[in-house]
């Protein structure tokens, strides 16, 4: 990918090239500085007081990947990513692979805020080609990538290599606890408490027990949908839940706040008991958009709350962020929801 003459315009890989040949520099699957070099590379930053922005990028869901089409399928995407990341970085700094799918980006002249939210977006809009996008494997297939990219400054954020990856780490966390495909950029006011802590959710067997514990209790339905709410939503890293019941009352489950009376889904066209809508503007133009605006949904996974093949209602699954792959356990808790639910009203 990278070849010797795009990496001695800088003083550092100049002088590392009269030492060691290419190939040890590089990493061998997608061509970008390896390891070892990018963090020589940061240190030699650092030591000479140069500024800089660290962004740490980890693909998001990528052991699904090479579960589900094998290693050789895992590894044409990196390599893909890694040569569209690349060519959207171009003379703005270079790119390098810590390993696995976490990807290290070291970045010039970004450091005023704007611009770098500017790079960011610039790297989640479709046109790019490089995140939220779809990556062809086959003449067939193609699998949709999402990252999610911790960010700080040198020196402004971090005086040393170990409070750099420290506060980019921070980051990286956070976007990962709200839910990933995203970018965090680290502002002391708002990250400076957060802890890292290892994100561990339950699993969908383990949420799946829990829906049918609290639907044991001798409460009634709304209470049990607004106990599990923070629950479900934490796991499954969602923003809202919403509960049309079998008077087509439409509520936000989090307080069983009424939005809307006589909410009808008729309408919509249900594939294997699902519905999805994966844009903010399809969400706006749907039979709902209107009841649900003040929330800034983007996506949204629906299923039916059904009783003896009669449509007694509706339960969904929201989110803030666009063109999300809703994940089997998503779409596996919400179904046993909606099953859950209409054994309660039958």
């Amino acid at each position: 990918m990278y070849s010797s003459s795009d990496l001695k315009k800088y003083d550092f890989f100049k002088e590392a090239l009269k030492a060691n040949k290419i190939e040890y520099i590089l990493d061998t699957l997608t061509g970008v500085i390896n390891r070892k070099f990018m963090l020589e590379y940061v240190k030699h930053l650092i030591d000479f007081n140069v500024p800089f922005r660290l962004a740490i990028m980890d693909l998001d869901d990528f052991k699904l990947i090479n579960d589900k089409y094998g290693h050789f399928t895992g590894d044409i995407i990196l390599e893909s990513v890694a040569s569209n990341l690349v060519n959207y970085v171009n003379d703005k700094g270079l790119v390098g692979r810590f390993g696995g799918d976490e990807f290290v980006l070291v970045l010039f002249d970004l450091n005023d805020y704007k611009l770098i939210h500017k790079f960011y977006c610039g790297m989640l809009k479709p046109e790019t080609k490089l995140l939220r996008s779809y990556y062809k494997i086959n003449e067939e297939q193609s699998i949709f990538i999402t990252a999610t990219i911790g960010c700080a400054a040198f020196p402004d954020d971090a005086k040393n290599f170990d409070e750099l990856f420290l506060m980019s780490d921070k980051t990286l966390y956070r976007g990962k606890a709200k839910g990933r495909n995203c970018f965090i950029i680290y502002v002391h006011e708002k990250h400076k408490d957060f802890q890292i802590q290892k994100i561990h959710n339950d699993d969908e067997a383990t949420i799946i027990f829990n829906i049918n514990s609290k639907f044991d209790e001798l409460i009634p339905l709304n209470q049990k949908l607004l106990e599990l709410s923070s629950y479900i939503k934490n796991n499954l890293n969602l923003d809202n839940i919403f509960y049309i019941d079998s008077n087509s009352n439409l509520y936000d489950i989090d307080d069983f706040k009424l939005l809307k009376k006589n909410t009808d889904l008729s309408s919509l066209k249900f594939n294997n008991e699902l519905y999805r809508y994966d844009y903010k503007g399809d969400v706006e133009r749907s039979p709902i958009g209107d009841d649900i605006k003040n929330y800034e949904i983007a996506s949204l996974l629906i299923t039916r709350i059904k009783v003896k093949d009669e449509i007694k209602g509706y339960i969904m699954y929201a989110l803030k962020r666009t063109a999300k792959i809703w994940q089997n356990n998503e779409i596996a808790t919400l179904m046993f929801l909606a099953k859950t639910i209409s054994l309660e009203i039958k």
